[in-house]
């Protein structure tokens, strides 16, 4: 059999590829993330930065949330690229408002943003404040050990 690089041959061909395009398009769009926001008191490299009594935090342009001291709320976005907004009060009631842009790792299901640590220094490296999370050793079950399930009702009596 002879292949034929003809006109039907590479209109099939940009179809393959278009469709491949579009398919990778919509993983990187679709993909949904759950980000936590986080604003307990954390330790930083020997250094320990105190939670904000109050923060109104908003993650692109979704509902603000407004989180007190040992708070953690959760927000689901698409997209790898966000915007994250923290408006806060200074201990000089000064109100301080910033925004930073930051971008989840494409694979990552679940990540915390410590707060204080972003509001200590917002234009610190993302790796301080984002990072992924993981579920706490005591979250995690062992399974039970799997036991003899009897199916027939006669099988009990004969095993007697």
């Amino acid at each position: 059999m002879k292949m034929k690089f003809d006109r039907q041959f590479w209109v099939r061909c940009a179809a393959i590829v278009v469709v491949l395009l579009f398919g990778m398009l919509m993983f990187f769009i679709g993909k949904q993330h759950t980000i936590l926001l986080d604003n307990k008191t954390i330790t930083v490299n020997g250094q320990e930065i105190r939670a904000l009594q109050l923060v109104e935090v908003q993650v692109n342009k979704l509902e603000s949330l407004e989180l007190a001291a040992r708070d953690r709320d959760k927000v689901d976005v698409t997209r790898q690229s966000h915007k994250i907004t923290i408006t806060y009060t200074d201990s000089n009631w000064n109100e301080i408002s910033f925004t930073r842009k930051f971008k989840v790792p494409l694979m990552e299901e679940m990540v915390i943003i410590s707060i204080p640590t972003l509001v200590s220094d917002p234009e610190a490296d993302q790796s301080l404040w984002l990072e992924k999370y993981e579920l706490p050793a005591y979250a995690i079950q062992a399974s039970p050990e799997e036991e003899v399930v009897i199916t027939d009702d006669l099988a009990g009596l004969i095993s007697l």
